[in-house]
């Protein structure tokens, strides 16, 4: 029966074999031919040519035309060279090819000298974009050429492009240079062989897209109360290195007393740094808060408190906080992006709803119009829902997206301090242009305005950014059950 094997794994059997020194050698061609032909109990016709590696390929193609053809050959290379090189390099090639092994030596010893020296942060943020999100995470990748290595071992996308292939597109798009050059001249040549050159034309246009001066990467801290211990909360951490990848894996988990908690975060800051030191656009720390911490003055805290002049974080960071109950209440979710996606759509100043304390009743009712994007709350929050009508409660589950509220400073002031940010763009990222406006607040005298903006808290919660939790609400886990993602799956 006939079938049909890839000419890519012909040309690369027939290098093996070659390579093996059987072009050289025509005894051994001779005794190959004869074992596959009782092997597959026919008479293989193969004619002798001008020189041995035209006969391999008349060889490794006649095989290729018979059901178990590739099999008896790959078993007759055993046979005759038990445990050799070639043996398991054929053998993988039949059974199961990666990108590595349908690549002639030279050509994966000049990849390999390329990719060694080739090292910098985010590598495995771009692995995992030309992976996919499901692809396992490896602990074992030092250098670019470690990571062609592991993604070779994965099948290619929809497009027919192997992770291998579209790793180096992406390499040789944030590398730039004379070595780029010849990383897309390699990837060329081998989309010409493997027929692969619209699609990995495609992806070569979609990383010409990548804008990394304008995108904004997030660190996304969640904050916790231990379920047992009120002076301890649980921290856990996802940092994102990739503009085009979320979630990213979770950084890890921890404990730490009530007094420890900013230096906690100062650490997390840190270390998110190193990984950012690359990226040329902005970077955002997202506070997911259960409702009783809601008011952490996270907008007040340093970083690098080990220098002994701390940093403020309101001065190189958009700063939000987030709902923890909203992230974990699906039945919220279907409102929070219809109302996302409609301020996303318009984000007028018009969008803004200024609660006046006595429509708490109704508020419910008012905020399900899809005309609302921000609500203005005239207290802050409580620590607990109060019993009967809560604005918070009305505008989390009528799916608002951001909140925005002050400890003292009077309706008056919000609504001239709102009125102030929303002029011109509206309040499409109002984050942004409160970091801008809370700078110049950690001066020393400041305007009452200014003065107004060290203490304003915003909650903007963007429906496109999640995490799940593996474990209940409230039930943290223990120090011996905390593990990072990374870790997990290495």
């Amino acid at each position: 029966m006939l079938r049909q094997v890839p000419a890519n794994v012909i040309e690369a059997v027939v290098d093996v074999l070659a390579e093996a020194g059987l072009a050289d050698d025509v005894t051994g061609r001779s005794l190959m031919i004869r074992l596959i032909s009782q092997a597959l109990d026919v008479e293989l016709a193969i004619p002798q040519h001008a020189t041995g590696r035209s006969q391999l390929i008349e060889l490794v193609t006649a095989c290729s035309r018979y059901e178990g053809g590739m099999l008896a050959l790959a078993y007759v290379v055993g046979f005759m060279r038990p445990g050799s090189p070639e043996c398991e390099r054929i053998r993988q090639l039949v059974q199961r090819p990666r990108v590595l092994d349908l690549l002639p030596s030279a050509e994966q010893d000049r990849l390999r000298e390329w990719l060694s020296g080739i090292v910098f942060p985010g590598l495995s943020a771009l692995m995992r974009r030309a992976g996919g999100p499901g692809m396992p995470r490896s602990s074992g990748v030092h250098n670019a050429w470690d990571a062609f290595s592991y993604l070779a071992d994965f099948n290619a996308g929809l497009d027919g492009v192997p992770p291998a292939f579209a790793f180096l597109e992406l390499v040789a798009h944030r590398i730039g240079g004379q070595l780029r050059g010849r990383l897309i001249e390699w990837n060329d040549f081998q989309a010409r062989r493997l027929r692969l050159e619209p699609a990995l034309l495609a992806r070569r246009a979609a990383a010409a897209q990548d804008q990394p001066e304008t995108s904004r990467l997030h660190l996304m801290i969640v904050v916790e109360h231990d379920a047992i211990d009120a002076d301890r909360y649980l921290v856990s951490h996802w940092c994102q290195e990739d503009p085009a990848e979320w979630p990213p894996p979770c950084g890890g988990s921890e404990l730490v007393f009530d007094a420890d908690l900013e230096r906690c975060v100062d650490r997390l800051v840190v270390a998110a740094e190193r990984l950012w030191s690359e990226h040329r656009g902005t970077v955002a720390l997202e506070f997911v808060l259960p409702r009783a911490l809601l008011n952490l003055p996270v907008h007040r805290w340093h970083r690098e408190h080990d220098s002994g002049t701390p940093r403020p974080l309101a001065v190189d960071y958009v700063i939000v906080v987030r709902s923890l109950e909203r992230m974990n209440s699906r039945h919220w979710h279907r409102l929070w992006h219809m109302h996302w996606d409609a301020l996303m759509a318009d984000p007028s100043a018009a969008r803004v709803y200024f609660e006046n304390g006595d429509d708490s009743p109704d508020l419910d009712l008012v905020l399900s119009e899809p005309e609302w994007g921000l609500v203005v709350l005239a207290a802050a929050p409580s620590a607990a829902p109060p019993t009967g009508a809560d604005s918070l409660t009305a505008a989390l589950r009528s799916g608002i997206p951001a909140v925005l509220w002050h400890p003292c400073a009077a309706p008056d002031t919000l609504r001239e301090l709102v009125a102030k940010f929303t002029e011109g763009e509206g309040i499409g990222d109002l984050p942004m242009r409160a970091k801008d406006a809370r700078r110049p607040a950690q001066r020393d005298p400041v305007s009452s305005l200014e003065d107004v903006m060290r203490d304003l808290v915003i909650l903007w919660d963007d429906p496109s950014r999640l995490v799940l939790f593996d474990r209940p609400m409230g039930h943290p886990q223990r120090r011996e059950e905390i593990v990072d993602d990374r870790e997990q799956a290495s």
